[in-house]
This record gives C-alpha cells, structure tokens and sequence, in this order.
C-alpha cells in the first residue's frame, strides 16, 4: 500500500523519532510536555516550579497551577525570555529568579525548560550546581524541550524520575511499600486486589503520585519493595533499584497468568505474605478464560489504535501468546522499559508496522484497507462493527488476575460480534 511506505516497522525503532505520523492530514498538535509536567508538580505538595520560556509558554501555562488543591504552599513562577536574552542568554536573570523564589520560602524548584532554552543550550545543570551552595530550595532542572518529545506522556516520567533525586537515603529497611502510580484518593478507578489485600493484612502502604507530598517521596527510600503501577512510575522505580536497592515489582505490563502468579509470589516473598491462597479463585478463572481465548483468538490479526497510557508493546507481546499479532502499532511514546518488549516482539518475528495515529477521520480509510480482524482501542470506526472495536482506555489503573479476566471477555465478545 503505497499511503504507508513512508511508516517504519518495529525492529527500525529506536526512539520516537522513528515514529511518523500515519496520514499527513491537518491536526492541532499533541500537549506539549512542559504541560503535563507543570500539572502533575502543581498536585504534589510542596513542590514549586520554574518555567522557563518565551511569552507563549508563560501565557499557556498560567491555567494550570490552578488546578492544585495546595494554594499558596508552593509557587509556580514564569522566566519569560525577551529577546536580547534569548540572543546573548539569560544566565545572570535566572540566577536572581532563583534567588527570589528561595526567598519566598520554595523547598524545591523545578526548573521545566521549554524549546527556546533547550535550543540555546545555556547550561541548566551547572547553573543548579553552583546555586544551590547559596539557597535552601533545592534545585532540579528538567529539560522538556517538545522538539525531543513525541507527545505529553514524557512530561509525567521525566517529572517523577526527576524527583527520584529529593529520596534520602535510608540506612534500613521497614516493612513499608512504595505504590508508585496510584492515589489513595483515587475513586474513579477501583483498588486493585492486591492492594486491597496488603492493606488488610496492615503492610504500611505509600502512595507516591500525584496527591502525594514531597515529603512522601524524601522518606520513600525506607520501602522493602516498590510496586509500579503505571508505566510512568517505571523509569524511577529502576533508578531507585539502582541508588537505594529497592526492588519493585512491575504490575502495569503484566498480563500472562502464569507471569501474574510468578510476580504475585515474587511480591509475597519480600512481605512474608502467602499469595497463592489468596488468590487461587481468580487465577483458576483467569487460567480458563486464557485457555478459551488462545483457542478462539488464534491467528487474528489486529490493528493497536489509541489505547491512552496503557502501553501497546507489553500488550501485543502478550497477545502474541494467545497467537495473535499485530499487522499495525499506534505508539504515542517509546518507553526506556520498550526497548525489552520490542525484542521479546521482533524475536518471535512479529514486526509490525509502527505510527501515530494522529487524525481519525482520515486514518480510518487506511486502517479498513489493512483489514484487521479486530482494532484494540479507540480509532474513527469504534463506533461499527467491521472490523469490531475493543475498548481499552479504561483499564488504565488496573492490574493482576482480574485484569486480564476483564481483557479476555472483552476481545472474545467483540470477536463474536
């Protein structure tokens, strides 16, 4: 099909680089990460941030610290560049903005550069590195130039590996469990079984997301064990592996049942918690449902559309267990934890075509030429039944046994149809 030569498959992608947009026609752009990036460090108490661009950055971003439930506990201030700093550079005005934020009381200042900054190439980290002798904030600089980024998703993972570096180190391990990606608060989205069971057996639970306190990630190199809910939690649960020695188990990407089982006994291991009991009901269900739908499901191939923040390649790998494969890959971002997934694909020879899906009306077309037996997640024909529509955006949050249950009925029921 001559509208995809231009399209790369998975085995040529490195980075989001390599990602190119499935049709050329007209869309407004994806968020800018400097967005999601001022929203979710607008929900942590007691962070403050520094944005640090030209007057449309200043402008976009006004609206969103308004959205935090902290007030006046922290500030969110602007840098706008003019125009002789963005010739000459802006070193000696951003020193004094620092200066003047520590000042009104700011415990830590995240410096969110945008393009312009980024293009100049001033040294941000050096910058930190000799302010923070004179200031009590402490300082971290987050390059989020949006010409480096394929869409928001690296606001949110570059932001919470950045406050990896706020974690003091513990010189002993209690019984407390870091649940990265989750909010106790959380109501939209049900407790995951798991969870539900630490708490009722009082293992002390963290909650590290937003909703959460600077203070909660300072104190959370304590953890036994970190479990990593989202797959922009992944990123900073292996660099807290690596600089504090907690291990964390991963939740988000886990869908094989006897996978679930290894990692759930993996996770009682660490607690000295009996798993299997507790869980035997839904794993015998979960086994049978995975029985059927690799018995019905076999040889279907598929299109991967919008799936939201549930990560398409740890998917696919997975159905690739039932037989299924993908002929097409909606990918928004290629994930530092991708690269394992992608060899796990293309070592089965499964290499599929990888793109953006970007403008549904005019995808459409492409997508019923390609003739899938099913499309996984939201694309412009969700709404028919050739080729019939998996739903998938709602399973974000979720996780374990009754995850893959939920899955399996919906791939099986929309095959039916």
């Amino acid at each position: 099909m001559n509208d995809i030569k231009h399209l790369k498959c998975l085995s040529a992608v490195r980075s989001m680089t390599a990602v190119r947009q499935l049709t050329p026609a007209a869309f407004p752009g994806v968020h800018c990460p400097m967005h999601t990036a001022l929203a979710l460090a607008s929900k942590i108490r007691g962070v403050s941030t520094l944005l640090i661009g030209t007057a449309e950055c200043g402008y976009y971003s006004r609206n969103v610290p308004l959205s935090s439930p902290y007030g006046e506990e922290a500030l969110h201030w602007n840098y706008v560049l003019d125009s002789k700093e963005v010739v000459f550079g802006f070193r000696k005005g951003l020193m004094e903005a620092i200066r003047e934020m520590d000042k009104a009381g700011a415990r830590l200042i995240l410096l969110l550069s945008t393009c312009v900054p980024e293009l100049i190439g001033l040294d941000m980290e050096s910058i930190c590195h000799e302010m923070q002798t004179e200031v009590k904030a402490m300082l971290i600089h987050l390059p989020l130039g949006n010409f480096k980024c394929g869409g928001y998703e690296p606001g949110y993972w570059k932001t919470l590996l950045a406050m990896g570096k706020t974690i003091e180190k513990s010189g002993s391990k209690g019984m407390t469990v870091n649940v990265l990606g989750r909010s106790a608060l959380k109501e939209h989205v049900p407790m995951p079984h798991l969870i539900a069971l630490l708490e009722r057996q009082d293992v002390p639970l963290r909650f590290l997301a937003p909703d959460s306190s600077l203070d909660d990630f300072i104190s959370s190199g304590d953890a036994r064990l970190n479990l990593v809910l989202s797959p922009f939690m992944e990123p900073l649960a292996q660099w807290m592996a690596k600089e504090h020695d907690i291990p964390f188990a991963s939740l988000h990407d886990v869908y094989n049942v006897r996978e679930i089982e290894n990692t759930y006994s993996q996770i009682g291991q660490h607690l000295g918690l009996e798993m299997a009991q507790e869980f035997a009901g839904q794993r015998k269900e979960a086994k049978k449902a995975q029985k059927a739908a690799a018995a019905q499901l076999k040889s279907l191939q598929y299109i991967s559309a919008n799936l939201g923040t549930v990560q398409p390649l740890p998917l696919s790998a997975y159905l690739s267990d039932l037989g299924m494969s993908p002929i097409m890959i909606h990918l928004a971002e290629f994930y530092p934890s991708d690269t394992q997934w992608k060899e796990i694909l293309t070592g089965r020879d499964i290499n599929p075509i990888i793109c953006l899906m970007l403008n549904e009306q005019a995808d459409k077309q492409i997508m019923e030429a390609l003739g899938p037996d099913l499309v996984m997640g939201d694309w412009g024909g969700r709404g028919q039944n050739h080729p019939p529509s998996v739903p998938i955006l709602d399973l974000y949050g979720h996780i374990g046994y009754e995850r893959t249950i939920e899955l399996l009925e919906r791939i099986t029921r929309a095959f039916r149809t």
